[in-house]
């Protein structure tokens, strides 16, 4: 009898174990819940400078901020977002499915739209 409580008990555990994992990877799944790699390469500015993506990275002021002679990616949520320096500073959106939007008149400077690759190009403030 006791054998059977406890292979009860185990069968029950285990039921409620693998409804709580269901319910945890339902949740996890929903899409603006979704974190993404997006990968920042702001190789071209010369001299290297510091930058920010405000509230993902460190500040600008950082003593241990990025710098743009490193290649990074950023786990990014889908939203709106800021890439800035000291001399350049525009917006860019990471859609639903981990791809980057950002003005066209940023063109000239940025490349990556519907990639989930970022690539800054001028060090100053595009023209608009």
């Amino acid at each position: 009898m006791k054998g059977v409580i406890v292979i009860s008990l185990l069968l029950l555990l285990g039921m409620n174990l693998r409804v709580a994992a269901d319910t945890d990877s339902t949740v996890s799944k929903h899409p603006l819940a979704q974190e993404h790699p997006i990968t920042i390469d702001a190789t071209a500015l010369k001299p290297p400078k510091v930058w920010s993506v405000p509230g993902v990275t460190e500040p600008l002021q950082s003593l241990t901020g990025f710098k743009t002679n490193q290649v990074k990616t950023l786990k990014l949520r889908p939203g709106r977002y800021m890439f800035t320096t000291t001399t350049i500073s525009f917006e860019f959106t990471v859609d639903l499915e981990g791809k980057l939007e950002f003005a066209k008149m940023h063109d000239q400077c940025v490349s990556g739209r519907g990639t989930s690759l970022l690539t800054i190009s001028c060090r100053f403030t595009m023209p608009q």
